[in-house]
């Protein structure tokens, strides 16, 4: 029954893609993240809806008299050499595995995307349109999920989405972590009590959901994230008055379950998930050292055959204590880090470090811009919620194969674009000053 309803939905709004090339951004966006083939099982279930979405997008986008907005500074740029870089290691991939091409898609999709959000999505009220739509499908998940795990007492174990990229219980954690920023966002910029009480209760119940994967990369993502809000806090007294009674209440309701898993982030060095992803990071910096320019290629180290080969070799980095690795199977990178180290390489894992450090100085230089301005409030709040989402995944992220997560792109490409607005507003009122 889902399947119809779904359908009638879906290729209705693609109509409208061809009037309005953003709503192909919001359908884009949509389809990306609520991935809606894990939600049927009929006649919907083969049909590629994020593939069909961004092919009208870009087709409009080609067609429509609209005004393009492309800045190929800063981290756009960036974007767009990562993308060349990306195609060429695909292309001197050293696996043979069909799945290279299939990343290299997503990848080169995302990229895409990033782009197609810079050139159109250009308001506030377009902003803020892709932002309920991230809330509507990142965000559906994570109450969906809280309210079973409340219903359950605690037992039921968190997932993801199907195969999507956010399938994984510790990927899924990372992804609420970064959305909650921005539903508090959205909770500010709306007046009705009625959506503002939606976003409140819903934020509670993604932070619920985040406890219900069991994740210790979600506590310690979240960890930080409290900590630098700490920081930054000039009320740190209120602050701490606030947040600590919170915690110890969610500890204390949690199950023991819970708490048990979370008791062995201290004895990290002897648990035997942790030392697995320190094998697969050594695997991934086996294959960049081998191939430093371009690296072995996307899903190169989950290749079984890439990955005996460098078992083999594994003594180059004996000075790593850690077992050896498993000859009869292979495993993901679990790290953003290392993970593009191993596709793409050392000059790879550069380029997109320069991604992450480019957006968090735009979102510090939107902040200091907008600081002291009513008009511009909205962007520092957004800024804000921004850097609070892109610190969770660089810490998080260390620990998990999320390097080409497309909500985060969105985020680099709405900096971008914010921060182009608020500059040529900052330089019309100085032209208006000058001309008085």
């Amino acid at each position: 029954m889902r399947d119809v309803p779904l359908l009638l939905g879906f290729f209705t709004m693609c109509l409208w893609v061809f009037a309005y090339p953003h709503v192909g951004a919001l359908l884009w966006c949509w389809t990306a993240l609520i991935v809606p083939n894990s939600y049927v099982f009929g006649i919907a279930s083969p049909i590629p809806f994020n593939k069909i979405a961004a092919i009208l997008t870009i087709a409009s986008l080609a067609i429509s008299r609209e005004p393009k907005l492309v800045t190929l500074r800063s981290t756009m740029g960036l974007l767009l050499v990562f993308g060349v870089w990306g195609t060429i290691s695909a292309l001197t991939s050293v696996s043979t595995s069909s799945n290279v091409i299939g990343e290299w898609e997503k990848f080169i999709k995302i990229i895409t995307f990033a782009f197609v959000i810079s050139a159109i999505i250009t308001t506030k009220e377009r902003i803020d349109s892709v932002l309920f739509i991230i809330f509507l499908s990142l965000g559906f998940h994570g109450i969906v999920s809280g309210l079973k795990f409340i219903a359950s007492g605690g037992s039921h174990h968190i997932y993801g989405p199907g195969t999507s990229i956010i399938a994984d219980n510790n990927h899924f954690a990372l992804a609420m972590i970064a959305l909650l920023p921005v539903v508090l966002y959205l909770y500010k910029q709306v007046s009705n009590y009625w959506i503002k009480l939606t976003l409140i209760g819903s934020s509670g119940l993604i932070a619920v959901s985040v406890m219900g994967t069991f994740s210790r990369g979600g506590l310690l993502g979240i960890a930080a994230v409290a900590s630098l809000a700490f920081l930054r806090s000039k009320q740190k007294i209120i602050y701490a008055l606030v947040v600590v009674p919170l915690v110890l209440a969610a500890v204390a309701f949690a199950p023991e379950s819970w708490s048990m898993r979370m008791d062995t982030i201290t004895t990290a060095g002897q648990d035997e998930s942790f030392m697995g992803r320190v094998i697969a990071w050594k695997q991934s910096t086996l294959i960049a050292l081998d191939h430093p320019w371009f690296g072995g290629g996307f899903f190169a180290v989950q290749d079984p055959v890439i990955w005996a080969k460098y078992a083999q070799m594994f003594y180059r980095l004996d000075f790593i204590p850690t077992n050896q690795p498993d000859t009869q199977a292979a495993y993901a990178a679990h790290s953003i880090y290392f993970q593009v180290l191993g596709d793409l390489g050392f000059v790879g894992l550069f380029i997109f470090l320069a991604i992450l450090i480019s957006a968090w100085r735009n979102a510090s230089y939107i902040m200091k811009l907008s600081r002291d301005r009513p008009e511009w409030q909205w962007a520092h709040d957004l800024a804000l919620a921004f850097q609070y989402g892109l610190f969770a995944y660089m810490i998080s992220g260390a620990a998990l194969s999320m390097a080409y997560f497309d909500y985060m792109y969105v985020i680099f490409a709405i900096l971008i674009v914010v921060r182009r607005m608020l500059t040529q507003g900052a330089l019309r009122k100085e032209t208006r000053s000058v001309l008085a």
